[in-house]
Formats: C-alpha cells, sequence, structure tokens
C-alpha cells in the first residue's frame, strides 16, 4: 500500500481506537465515520479580460492542468494531517474547467493511491449564471443596461454583492447559487452509507463564488466576511457538519480578497 494510503488508515484506526473526533452510531450500534466535504476550487483557464467566467464553455489551460496535478498532493496531504481517507467519488461541477481538474485529481490519486476513482458531473454546482448578460465585459453591461430606463443604476461593487441579481433574464445571485450548491453538497455528504466506518472525504470540484457562498449557506462562512474571500485555483477547502447542524471549517484558509483584483 502507498505511504500516503497506509498513513491515512493508521490514522483512521486510530482514531477509532481513542474514540476522537465527530461521530454518531448508525441504527445498528456502529460507528459511523467523519464525513468531510472538500470544496476544491478548478484550475486556471484562460478568461477574455473583465469578463465573468460563470457559464464559459472553457477549457483549462496548461497552467490549470499542472495546478490539478499539484493540487492532488495537496489534497493528499490534507488527509494525513485530518486522519481522512479519501471517498473514491469525486463530484464536479459540470462546466469543462470543473469536470477537466476532478478527472486529473482522479488520474493522480488513482496513480498514487491505487485505487479507482469515479468522477461524477452535476448541474446544480456550477458557476452562478448571468443570463443574458452571459460574455459581455463588465462595462457592456452597465452600459447596456444604464440604457433601459426601468432601472436603477448598478451598485457600486455588484459583482461581489450576495444577494444581488443582475435585473434580466436567466441571472442568479451569488448566495442563490451558493444555496443550490451547498444544499447539493449536504444532500450528498449526508447520503453517503451509515454503515461505513471509516473517516472520509468526499471531494466536489467547482467554482469559487458558487463554494463561498455554499459555506455562507451550510453556516461554514458569516455572510458579512465572504464578499472579502477567494480561492486560489485548485485550493481545497475542509468542512464538516458540527453537532449544532452547522457546518464548521476544518482545513484550508479562504484566500483575502483584494479590492480591484
Amino acid at each position: 500500500m502507498p505511504d500516503a494510503a497506509v498513513g491515512q488508515a493508521g490514522g483512521i484506526l486510530s482514531e477509532i481506537e481513542n474514540g476522537g473526533g465527530p461521530m454518531s452510531q448508525n441504527s445498528k450500534g456502529c460507528r459511523r465515520g467523519r464525513r468531510v466535504a472538500g470544496l476544491v476550487r478548478h484550475g486556471h483557464f484562460d478568461r477574455p479580460d473583465e469578463t465573468a467566467s460563470a457559464h464559459r464553455l472553457l477549457a483549462l489551460s496548461d497552467e490549470g492542468r499542472a495546478q490539478a496535478r499539484a493540487g492532488a498532493d495537496a489534497i493528499l496531504m490534507l488527509c494525513q494531517e485530518q486522519n481522512l481517507e479519501l471517498d473514491s467519488t469525486i463530484e464536479v461541477s459540470q462546466l469543462l474547467r470543473a469536470w477537466e481538474t476532478g478527472t486529473i485529481l482522479a488520474e493522480q490519486f488513482t496513480e498514487k493511491l491505487g485505487i479507482s476513482f469515479d468522477v461524477k458531473e452535476h448541474d446544480e454546482i456550477i458557476e452562478r449564471g448571468i443570463g443574458s448578460c452571459a460574455n459581455l465585459r463588465f462595462s457592456e453591461i452597465e452600459a447596456v443596461l444604464a440604457l433601459d430606463p426601468r432601472l436603477e443604476p448598478l451598485p457600486t461593487g455588484w459583482r461581489r454583492r450576495p444577494e444581488f441579481k443582475l435585473p434580466v433574464q436567466g441571472a442568479e445571485s451569488l448566495m442563490q447559487a451558493g444555496m443550490r450548491t451547498g444544499s447539493y453538497i449536504a444532500t450528498s455528504v449526508d447520503a453517503m452509507p451509515d454503515d461505513d466506518p471509516r473517516d472520509l472525504l468526499r471531494l466536489f470540484v467547482a467554482h469559487s463564488g458558487c463554494l463561498r457562498h455554499a459555506a455562507v449557506y451550510l453556516g461554514a462562512v458569516d455572510i458579512g466576511e465572504v464578499s472579502g474571500l477567494s480561492m486560489n485555483f485548485c485550493q481545497t477547502i475542509l468542512i464538516e457538519k458540527s453537532e449544532s447542524g452547522d457546518w464548521e471549517r476544518r482545513g484550508g484558509d479562504w484566500k483575502k480578497h483584494l479590492p480591484g483584483v
């Protein structure tokens, strides 16, 4: 067995013996292992300047593919630090850049651990949509909407306001995207088998905006703080449901967002 897998298995056995970590029992009285969600941002892709990434159909760049390969080692390190074992399912956004990232991660994990991984695509965890403003530059969006006499000027900092939704067909707010993403993550994690005593990390490869606001929806980030946070490409944040029902950050640090960047 590869060293990383040995370290994970050893940590899990130690925790079971010592009774450490959040746990519950299933209907048969057996210990249910911890269930941790790993929020993973996709790798770099070549986005046109001053436009929203949103639902763009663009592939990873060479840099993004290298980031995904390096990200696999970082995730295995988090597993060792947290005494977690990787779940064999990797949930990914249906958008190409997220699917590619998840697929590269799966390939790296299989190479390093000798275990097969299943990459599953889901529309529920795609990035916030901006509807009929898709593919426009931010300045073009503001100029076009300014011509509509029914509308007020867009608020300052509208792009990062959690509750703001562009007043056009098909648009979402960041929080709407976060709610559908967070709801899917919670449902997926809760559906993991109760009779598995392993402490498992399931990965969700998606997009910075919907993942950050999913963390708000789940209670792991305060809504007043989220506009000042971001994620690096291929960065992973670990969250876990607490006894209160809210989720708490267990590993990884949010990137501090710099205004104007």
